[in-house]
Protein backbone atom coordinates (compact mmCIF):
# COMPACT_ATOMS: atom_id res chain seq x y z
CA UNK A 1 0.00 0.00 0.00
CA UNK A 2 1.41 3.39 -0.96
CA UNK A 3 1.41 6.40 1.32
CA UNK A 4 -1.24 9.06 0.88
CA UNK A 5 0.61 12.09 -0.41
CA UNK A 6 -2.37 14.15 -1.47
CA UNK A 7 -1.44 17.06 0.81
CA UNK A 8 2.13 17.45 -0.38
CA UNK A 9 3.61 19.46 -3.21
CA UNK A 10 7.10 18.66 -1.96
CA UNK A 11 9.50 17.02 -4.44
CA UNK A 12 10.09 13.31 -3.67
CA UNK A 13 13.73 13.83 -2.67
CA UNK A 14 12.81 16.56 -0.20
CA UNK A 15 9.90 14.51 1.13
CA UNK A 16 12.22 11.56 1.70
CA UNK A 17 14.51 13.77 3.77
CA UNK A 18 11.53 15.03 5.78
CA UNK A 19 10.37 11.49 6.50
CA UNK A 20 13.88 10.52 7.58
CA UNK A 21 14.09 13.54 9.92
CA UNK A 22 10.69 12.70 11.40
CA UNK A 23 11.78 9.12 12.02
CA UNK A 24 14.89 10.33 13.85
CA UNK A 25 12.90 12.78 15.95
CA UNK A 26 10.31 10.16 16.89
CA UNK A 27 13.01 7.66 17.84
CA UNK A 28 14.61 10.38 19.95
CA UNK A 29 11.28 11.03 21.69
CA UNK A 30 11.11 7.36 22.69
CA UNK A 31 14.67 7.35 24.03
CA UNK A 32 14.09 10.57 25.97
CA UNK A 33 10.87 9.19 27.42
CA UNK A 34 12.91 6.27 28.76
CA UNK A 35 15.61 8.56 30.15
CA UNK A 36 13.15 10.83 31.93
CA UNK A 37 10.95 8.05 33.28
CA UNK A 38 7.99 8.84 31.07
CA UNK A 39 7.79 5.28 29.67
CA UNK A 40 6.06 2.14 30.99
CA UNK A 41 7.72 -1.12 29.90
CA UNK A 42 6.45 -1.76 26.34
CA UNK A 43 3.33 0.35 26.89
CA UNK A 44 2.64 4.01 26.15
CA UNK A 45 2.92 5.20 22.61
CA UNK A 46 4.31 8.17 20.77
CA UNK A 47 3.38 8.86 17.16
CA UNK A 48 4.21 11.22 14.34
CA UNK A 49 2.31 11.99 11.16
CA UNK A 50 4.30 10.97 8.10
CA UNK A 51 5.23 14.15 6.21
CA UNK A 52 3.24 14.60 3.03
CA UNK A 53 0.33 12.43 4.19
CA UNK A 54 -3.05 12.95 5.81
CA UNK A 55 -3.59 9.64 7.56
CA UNK A 56 -0.29 7.77 7.78
CA UNK A 57 1.54 7.64 11.10
CA UNK A 58 4.84 6.45 12.47
CA UNK A 59 4.55 4.39 15.66
CA UNK A 60 6.82 2.16 17.70
CA UNK A 61 6.59 -1.60 17.25
CA UNK A 62 4.52 -3.15 20.05
CA UNK A 63 6.80 -5.15 22.34
CA UNK A 64 9.84 -2.91 22.13
CA UNK A 65 11.07 -0.94 25.11
CA UNK A 66 11.33 2.76 24.40
CA UNK A 67 15.10 2.37 24.77
CA UNK A 68 15.08 -0.09 21.84
CA UNK A 69 13.30 2.14 19.35
CA UNK A 70 15.33 3.36 16.40
CA UNK A 71 14.52 5.44 13.34
CA UNK A 72 14.47 2.34 11.13
CA UNK A 73 12.35 0.00 13.26
CA UNK A 74 9.39 2.37 13.51
CA UNK A 75 6.25 1.19 11.74
CA UNK A 76 4.04 3.17 9.38
CA UNK A 77 0.31 2.59 9.82
CA UNK A 78 -2.85 4.11 8.42
CA UNK A 79 -5.80 5.25 10.52
CA UNK A 80 -7.37 1.78 10.26
CA UNK A 81 -4.28 0.22 11.82
CA UNK A 82 -3.05 -1.41 8.63
CA UNK A 83 0.74 -1.64 8.60
CA UNK A 84 2.05 0.11 5.50
CA UNK A 85 5.77 -0.19 6.23
CA UNK A 86 7.73 -2.33 8.67
CA UNK A 87 7.26 -5.63 10.47
CA UNK A 88 5.64 -6.27 13.82
CA UNK A 89 2.51 -5.53 15.78
CA UNK A 90 0.78 -2.27 16.67
CA UNK A 91 -0.77 -1.60 20.06
CA UNK A 92 -4.50 -1.26 19.33
CA UNK A 93 -4.92 1.39 22.02
CA UNK A 94 -2.43 3.57 20.17
CA UNK A 95 -4.72 3.64 17.17
CA UNK A 96 -7.75 4.78 19.16
CA UNK A 97 -5.93 7.49 21.07
CA UNK A 98 -3.55 8.80 18.46
CA UNK A 99 -5.80 8.68 15.42
CA UNK A 100 -8.33 10.75 17.34
CA UNK A 101 -5.75 13.37 18.24
CA UNK A 102 -3.98 13.59 14.89
CA UNK A 103 -7.33 13.95 13.11
CA UNK A 104 -8.61 16.55 15.57
CA UNK A 105 -5.52 18.73 15.36
CA UNK A 106 -3.95 18.74 11.89
CA UNK A 107 -1.01 20.75 13.25
CA UNK A 108 -0.32 18.12 15.92
CA UNK A 109 2.40 16.27 14.03
CA UNK A 110 3.61 14.53 17.20
CA UNK A 111 1.42 12.98 19.89
CA UNK A 112 3.03 11.84 23.14
CA UNK A 113 1.18 9.60 25.62
CA UNK A 114 2.78 8.80 28.98
CA UNK A 115 2.21 6.73 32.11
CA UNK A 116 4.85 8.62 34.11
CA UNK A 117 4.48 7.83 37.86
CA UNK A 118 3.58 11.43 38.69
CA UNK A 119 0.98 11.38 35.92
CA UNK A 120 -0.61 8.20 37.24
CA UNK A 121 -0.72 9.58 40.79
CA UNK A 122 -2.30 12.83 39.67
CA UNK A 123 -4.81 11.11 37.38
CA UNK A 124 -6.14 9.27 40.44
CA UNK A 125 -7.12 12.55 42.15
CA UNK A 126 -10.56 14.09 41.88
CA UNK A 127 -9.34 17.58 41.08
CA UNK A 128 -7.95 19.72 38.32
CA UNK A 129 -4.33 20.71 38.00
CA UNK A 130 -3.27 23.65 40.16
CA UNK A 131 -0.83 26.06 38.55
CA UNK A 132 1.75 26.68 41.22
CA UNK A 133 5.10 27.35 39.59
CA UNK A 134 6.26 29.66 36.83
CA UNK A 135 6.95 27.23 34.00
CA UNK A 136 3.51 25.61 34.40
CA UNK A 137 2.18 28.90 33.10
CA UNK A 138 3.09 27.89 29.55
CA UNK A 139 0.19 25.41 29.72
CA UNK A 140 -2.29 27.64 31.49
CA UNK A 141 -5.78 27.18 30.01
CA UNK A 142 -4.30 24.65 27.57
CA UNK A 143 -5.05 21.42 29.46
CA UNK A 144 -8.15 19.31 28.82
CA UNK A 145 -9.60 16.40 30.82
CA UNK A 146 -10.89 13.04 29.63
CA UNK A 147 -12.80 10.57 31.80
CA UNK A 148 -11.62 6.98 31.94
CA UNK A 149 -13.41 4.54 29.63
CA UNK A 150 -11.35 1.44 30.34
CA UNK A 151 -8.63 0.34 27.94
CA UNK A 152 -8.83 2.54 24.85
CA UNK A 153 -10.05 -0.15 22.47
CA UNK A 154 -13.42 1.32 21.50
CA UNK A 155 -13.26 3.38 18.33
CA UNK A 156 -16.23 5.39 19.57
CA UNK A 157 -13.92 6.88 22.19
CA UNK A 158 -12.02 8.69 19.42
CA UNK A 159 -14.62 11.44 19.11
CA UNK A 160 -14.78 11.98 22.87
CA UNK A 161 -11.01 12.15 23.13
CA UNK A 162 -10.86 14.70 20.34
CA UNK A 163 -13.64 16.78 21.90
CA UNK A 164 -12.02 16.80 25.33
CA UNK A 165 -8.62 17.73 23.93
CA UNK A 166 -10.11 20.50 21.81
CA UNK A 167 -7.37 22.90 20.75
CA UNK A 168 -5.38 22.35 23.96
CA UNK A 169 -1.75 21.28 24.12
CA UNK A 170 -2.28 18.64 26.80
CA UNK A 171 -4.86 16.16 28.03
CA UNK A 172 -5.14 14.66 31.50
CA UNK A 173 -6.73 11.23 31.08
CA UNK A 174 -8.37 10.30 34.38
CA UNK A 175 -7.10 7.05 35.92
CA UNK A 176 -4.87 6.59 32.89
CA UNK A 177 -2.09 9.05 32.07
CA UNK A 178 -1.06 12.23 30.30
CA UNK A 179 -1.02 13.21 26.64
CA UNK A 180 0.63 16.14 24.90
CA UNK A 181 0.83 17.31 21.32
CA UNK A 182 3.25 19.38 19.28
CA UNK A 183 3.92 20.63 15.82
CA UNK A 184 7.46 19.40 16.50
CA UNK A 185 8.94 16.60 18.55
CA UNK A 186 10.52 19.20 20.80
CA UNK A 187 7.20 20.88 21.50
CA UNK A 188 5.49 17.59 22.35
CA UNK A 189 8.33 16.59 24.69
CA UNK A 190 8.66 19.92 26.46
CA UNK A 191 4.89 20.12 26.93
CA UNK A 192 5.02 16.69 28.59
CA UNK A 193 8.04 17.65 30.69
CA UNK A 194 6.28 20.69 32.13
CA UNK A 195 2.93 18.92 32.52
CA UNK A 196 4.55 16.12 34.54
CA UNK A 197 6.49 18.65 36.60
CA UNK A 198 3.38 20.72 37.27
CA UNK A 199 1.60 17.60 38.51
CA UNK A 200 4.58 16.66 40.67
CA UNK A 201 4.71 20.14 42.23
CA UNK A 202 0.96 20.02 42.87
CA UNK A 203 1.27 16.62 44.59
CA UNK A 204 4.26 17.66 46.71
CA UNK A 205 2.79 21.02 47.69
CA UNK A 206 -0.55 19.47 48.64
CA UNK A 207 1.20 16.73 50.64
CA UNK A 208 3.05 19.35 52.70
CA UNK A 209 -0.21 20.51 54.24
CA UNK A 210 1.02 24.10 54.06
CA UNK A 211 -1.01 26.89 52.43
CA UNK A 212 -0.51 27.22 48.69
CA UNK A 213 -0.23 30.53 46.86
CA UNK A 214 -3.08 30.96 44.43
CA UNK A 215 -2.05 33.59 41.90
CA UNK A 216 -4.88 35.32 40.10
CA UNK A 217 -5.89 34.49 36.54
CA UNK A 218 -4.34 37.66 35.16
CA UNK A 219 -0.89 36.62 36.37
CA UNK A 220 -1.13 33.17 34.82
CA UNK A 221 -2.37 34.59 31.54
CA UNK A 222 0.55 37.01 31.60
CA UNK A 223 3.00 34.15 32.16
CA UNK A 224 1.42 32.12 29.36
CA UNK A 225 1.72 35.03 26.95
CA UNK A 226 5.33 35.62 27.99
CA UNK A 227 6.18 32.00 27.24
CA UNK A 228 5.07 32.63 23.65
CA UNK A 229 8.52 34.24 23.25
CA UNK A 230 10.15 30.91 24.17
CA UNK A 231 8.31 28.42 21.98
CA UNK A 232 8.58 24.96 23.59
CA UNK A 233 11.29 22.85 22.04
CA UNK A 234 13.06 25.52 19.99
CA UNK A 235 15.99 25.77 22.39
CA UNK A 236 15.54 22.54 24.34
CA UNK A 237 15.32 20.04 21.49
CA UNK A 238 18.82 20.57 20.02
CA UNK A 239 20.24 20.22 23.53
CA UNK A 240 18.26 17.03 24.15
CA UNK A 241 19.50 15.55 20.88
CA UNK A 242 23.07 16.35 21.93
CA UNK A 243 22.39 14.48 25.17
CA UNK A 244 21.29 11.41 23.23
CA UNK A 245 24.08 11.65 20.66
CA UNK A 246 26.66 11.67 23.44
CA UNK A 247 25.31 8.56 25.16
CA UNK A 248 23.17 6.48 22.79
CA UNK A 249 23.52 7.62 19.17
CA UNK A 250 22.04 4.33 17.94
CA UNK A 251 18.56 5.84 18.00
CA UNK A 252 19.40 7.36 14.63
CA UNK A 253 19.99 3.95 13.00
Amino acid sequence: MSLDTTRSDTPPADRSAQVRATRVDLAALHRLAARFGFDDLVWNHITARVPGTQHAYLVGRFGLLHSEVTASNLLVVDSAGTIIEGDGDVNATALVIHTAVHNAQPDARFVFHSHAPEALAFCALDCELEFLQQDAGALYDRVGYHEWEGLSLDLAECDRLATNLGDNKALIMRNHGFLTVGATAGEAFVNMYYLVRAASVHLQAAASGLPRIAQNRDMWEKARDQYEHFAPGVYEWPALLRLLDAGEPGYRD
